[in-house]
């Protein structure tokens, strides 16, 4: 099953079907995304969290066609932009298709900033290639855009090169680029990973704003859920180059039922918590994703992996919730004592397990 089928969208504007994309390696092929789908309505933000080396950023550079050559993409995986597939575009269709359809706002702004090039020229240069206006109209709306992202001295901004900006402006910068041609989805991967908390805050408020201004939808990439908390509508918990469980914002923190979201609950940093204590972590590592394991690729990390859990990969399934799916043949409840409660599917018993 995938998130598609979990809901009725009227206003589907991206669909992922089974996109697989592989690596050339000295070892092998490296799995990095490995049979995800999903569907993105109009104006919704869909948040993908998980740890480093999950797949999440090779899972949107597939979708934004940014691979590099030693990627293979089955073409059995589809990315389908309002029922047409991006990655088999004519280069005529495709020329004008990134940045006005589809954009995407880079967690390094300095690879994505030349760092020989003026902001204003940045800015520009986009909004002249795609929407064909001139070199007038183009100052006078990249000097708009850099209000709207909260640049201040905007004028004077613009003559300026990015290594003369600090962090914080260079990632606004890198927003507007972003938004020069009016996109109708954005993708964010890790906008906020190298600023500081305050800084953090300000950029995804000023995502969150935009977007309601301009009625896009929004993919935000992240390893943080209390990132994409209070940002997304729904969330997806990725690992191992699959997603584990997809649901709703608000359903997905208050009935938690994959043991990997749980344990990147845990892992989470509570003010509550006394000065000195030692933060909950993930024991063991990532899967090698040139020989991944035949069965549940969390298995081996996890405190309640059984027996079963190791012999095939568990499918993406519903629960008592249908737009809530998991990928776990013994999935958690959290009882009212905050202990967590496994689900035997064979005997219908429940054991508590933590």
């Amino acid at each position: 099953m995938n998130t598609a089928e979990t809901a009725d969208r009227q206003d589907v504007l991206l669909q992922v079907r089974d996109l697989r994309t592989q690596f050339r390696t000295p070892l092998g092929m490296l799995r990095a995304v490995d049979g995800v789908s999903f569907d993105l309505a109009a104006g919704e933000t869909f948040g993908i969290v998980g740890e480093s080396g999950s797949g999440k950023s090779v899972l949107v550079r597939t979708i934004m066609n940014l691979l590099p050559s030693n990627a293979h993409v089955p073409s059995s995986g589809k990315v389908l932009y309002r029922g047409q597939n991006v990655h088999t575009l004519s280069p005529l269709d495709a020329k004008h298709f990134w940045g006005p359809e589809m954009a995407m706002v880079f967690q390094d702004p300095m690879t994505a900033l030349n760092p020989v090039k003026k902001v204003g020229e940045h800015l520009t240069e986009s909004m002249r290639y795609h929407l064909k206006v001139s070199r007038k109209v183009a100052a006078s709306r990249a000097l708009s855009l850099m209000r709207e992202v909260g640049i201040p001295e905007p004028e004077r901004r613009l003559e300026q090169y990015p290594h003369e900006l600090s962090g914080g402006m260079r990632q606004r910068v890198v927003i507007a680029m972003a938004l020069a041609c009016e996109p109708k989805l954005l993708i964010a991967d890790e906008p906020t990973t190298a600023l500081d908390v305050t800084v953090q805050r300000q950029i995804l408020d000023l995502l969150v704003r935009l977007q309601a201004d301009r009625d896009m939808a929004m993919i935000l990439i992240s390893h943080d859920l209390g990132v994409v908390s209070g940002v997304s509508d729904r969330v997806a918990v990725m690992y191992g180059g699959h997603f584990l469980e997809v649901a709703d914002t608000r359903e997905l923190f208050t009935h938690v039922h994959h043991p990997y979201t749980e344990a990147l609950l845990r892992s989470m940093p509570r003010l509550e918590l006394p000065t000195g204590v030692r933060l909950s972590a993930i024991a063991g590592r990532p899967p090698d994703m040139t020989a991944p394991p035949p069965g549940c690729r969390f298995a081996a990390r996890c405190e309640y992996a059984q027996h079963d859990c190791e012999a095939a990969i568990p499918s993406l399934r519903p629960g008592p919730e249908p737009t809530h799916l998991f990928r776990c043949l013994f999935p958690l409840r959290i009882a009212d004592d905050g202990s967590a409660v496994t689900t035997d599917p064979a005997s219908d018993t429940q054991q508590v397990t933590a």
